[in-house]
């Protein structure tokens, strides 16, 4: 199956959205029953579902021994958690970017209107959430914006999963930063990609994304779309 023709499948009424409330296949209901249900989406203000968790821990399980995960988009710490718990085996790291509560003028300039600003997690606030639920040494938090991250970058750090969940206007531009610095097969993964509860310029950039060069494994998981770039 084509790139295209798997972004079809998954964003058509037929594509493998939902079965009688359950994601398709049903693998990954299972997975997010065992492991997308550890930590309390509402105090930590995040917004992926049980399944969408699950399927990140699965994913940050498969990265090699002493593999690197960035992720774009921290915001309390949610999906950073269930990344490193994944992580916990592989003896890896996780670069978490986010302004979290910093340059908020900037951030009101910049938003996408989809995550209130007011009232923002603080970098402390997330570090000890992240120590607290014992991961202590396995990550660095990045305060900041994902553009000064990337041209900060030490291009000896390559990465093994690229987990894309800021701002929604700018998903491809965010892949185009740090695709210099992915290793070969890593995973890069795209959250709020889906027509139906995701956003229409998400949708639109992994289209872009997806479309250049060559792709493996490629899986629809709600409203993330995800694979491994393999050219």
């Amino acid at each position: 199956m084509s790139v295209n023709e798997f972004l079809e499948k998954a964003w058509s009424d037929k594509g493998p959205k939902l079965v009688s409330g359950f994601s398709r296949p049903l693998y990954h209901n299972l997975v997010g029953l065992l492991k997308g249900r550890k930590y309390d989406k509402r105090a930590y203000g995040g917004m992926i579902r049980h399944t969408e968790a699950g399927m990140l821990t699965e994913w940050a399980s498969q990265v090699p021994a002493g593999g690197v995960i960035v992720e774009i988009g921290c915001y309390g710490g949610l999906s950073t958690s269930y990344l490193l718990n994944g992580l916990r085996k592989k003896g890896g790291k996780i670069y978490a970017i986010d302004p979290f509560n910093s340059d908020l003028d900037k951030q009101e300039e910049l938003t996408d209107d989809c995550v209130p600003l007011e009232n923002k997690p603080t970098k402390s606030l997330v570090e000890q959430r992240l120590k607290r639920n014992g991961f202590d040494g396995m990550f660095e938090l990045i305060e900041g914006f994902s553009q000064e991250a990337a041209h900060n970058w030490n291009p000896e750090v390559k990465i093994d999963f690229l987990w894309i969940d800021g701002n929604h206007e700018q998903a491809y531009r965010d892949f185009k930063d740090f695709e210099p610095f992915l290793n070969p097969g890593a995973r890069v993964a795209v959250h709020d990609a889906h027509p139906r509860y995701g956003y229409a310029a998400v949708v639109e950039d992994v289209k872009k994304i997806f479309a250049e060069g060559a792709w493996a494994d490629l899986e629809h998981v709600k409203s993330i779309i995800t694979g491994r770039k393999v050219g």
